[in-house]
């Protein structure tokens, strides 16, 4: 095998390696994010309040699309502080680490 053809072989598999690594990044990383946001919201119970896809308390609202019309954003300000939203509210600030109301954020989002 001569040198140039190791070459090509190199570069080939590294340009293999990293498209494998980039479409593995870019495709698990949304599903992660939702996934985990789901098991907060189990966690939490948040379904003892909320109404989601048919189950689930009704003292808050149906949450089973709340992505249509809240974005990110949004979810994250009412969570941390939900009065500062609606002041008549009853429901308790999200009490958790940012990154799990950032999951739960992202998973409220996804709720179509």
């Amino acid at each position: 095998m001569t040198t140039t053809h190791r070459h090509h072989r190199r570069i080939a598999a590294s340009i293999g390696l990293a498209v494998l690594l980039a479409g593995t990044w870019a495709f698990a990383a949304p599903e992660s994010a939702v996934q985990n946001g789901q098991r907060v919201f189990s966690e939490r119970k948040c379904t003892v309040c909320h109404t989601l896809h048919g189950t689930g308390g009704k003292v808050g609202p149906d949450l089973s699309t709340v992505g249509a019309t809240r974005d990110e954003a949004w979810l994250k300000t009412f969570l941390v502080d939900p009065k500062s939203v609606y002041p008549q509210t009853i429901m308790p600030p999200f009490r958790g680490t940012d990154e799990e109301r950032d999951a739960l954020a992202t998973y409220l989002r996804s709720l179509h």
